[in-house]
């Protein structure tokens, strides 16, 4: 009876002695999760052949698309972004993220469809007026016209898209006023009032038309400002687009970091290979 006790602890204790260790790999690898990572943001606005600095061809965004992936990166939504810093999911190998801001037709034209030839992915903030706007009243305009309500939900409907808030009406340069910072002297209760009216009307928009609210905020023109960043949060946001730079650190469980984040803007004379190598 006493051998067979000693049998039984015995093997109890291998038993635990084994489960430690398990438990300790399991550890470790979590913990190896949690290293930070540098994520270079690149952002374009008009697939067009055009001149201006913002126009890019569709050839070129192609050429942007095929680099990536034959040099092994993996583009990400901001949604897998969310996930590795709150709740610790890894993201793939070279990750690196493609915006789009104002939400243009030409986006849905020429840039929707070499996504999916690629299996490639993007964020889309959108302009909430023009939205409606051209959802009202649409006709072909590839220079400037934005994308429908109808167009959205296909691009969404993909899984390869996802849609960020780029303000519903203050997207402007007018009174004293970039985009939708706080003007000098302007009362702070009264600013973010109106910015937050501002945005959540967007929210609600797209809720209503896509069944989702957008987790992102693209800052106009990059003219950031700290006292829309506490309306942005109790909003429900969980992440903000700043200002240019070459790459962001993005550390998990640091929430602070993904609202700051940088993007390098894909001119003509600086394609994604060369922000790359930066």
């Amino acid at each position: 009876m006493c051998i067979s006790l000693k049998k039984f602890l015995s093997v109890l204790l291998l038993s635990i002695i084994l489960l430690t260790a398990t438990a300790d790999a399991a550890y470790t690898d979590n913990t190896a999760q949690l290293q930070p990572i540098e994520l270079p943001i690149i952002m374009y606005h008009f697939l067009v052949d055009n001149k201006g600095e913002h126009h890019i061809s569709p050839g070129e965004f192609e050429r942007d698309l095929i680099f990536l992936k034959e040099n092994g990166y993996n583009t990400i939504g901001i949604s897998e972004l969310i996930a590795f810093v709150h709740e610790n999911r890894p993201l793939p190998p070279n990750p690196v993220m493609l915006t789009f801001d104002d939400g243009y037709y030409n986006n849905y034209v020429h840039g929707f469809p070499l996504l999916l030839k690629h299996n490639s992915k993007a964020v889309i903030s959108i302009i909430g007026d023009h939205t409606d706007i051209w959802s009202k009243n649409f006709y072909e305009d590839l220079e400037s016209g934005h994308m429908t309500w109808e167009q959205i939900r296909e691009i969404v409907d993909s899984g390869l898209v996802e849609i960020g808030n780029h303000t519903y009406s203050m997207h402007l340069i007018k009174h004293g006023r970039k985009g939708c910072r706080r003007k000098d002297g302007e009362n702070l209760l009264d600013y973010q009032r109106l910015f937050g009216r501002d945005v959540n009307r967007l929210q609600v928009r797209v809720l209503e038309e896509c069944g989702f609210s957008p987790a992102l905020f693209a800052f106009p023109y990059h003219a950031v400002c700290e006292d829309a960043i506490h309306v942005l949060q109790i909003l429900g946001f969980r992440a903000a687009f700043t200002g240019s730079g070459k790459s962001n650190t993005i550390t998990p469980g640091d929430s602070d970091c993904l609202f700051d984040l940088k993007r390098t803007n894909r001119s003509r004379l600086r394609p994604a290979e060369a922000i790359l190598q930066q």
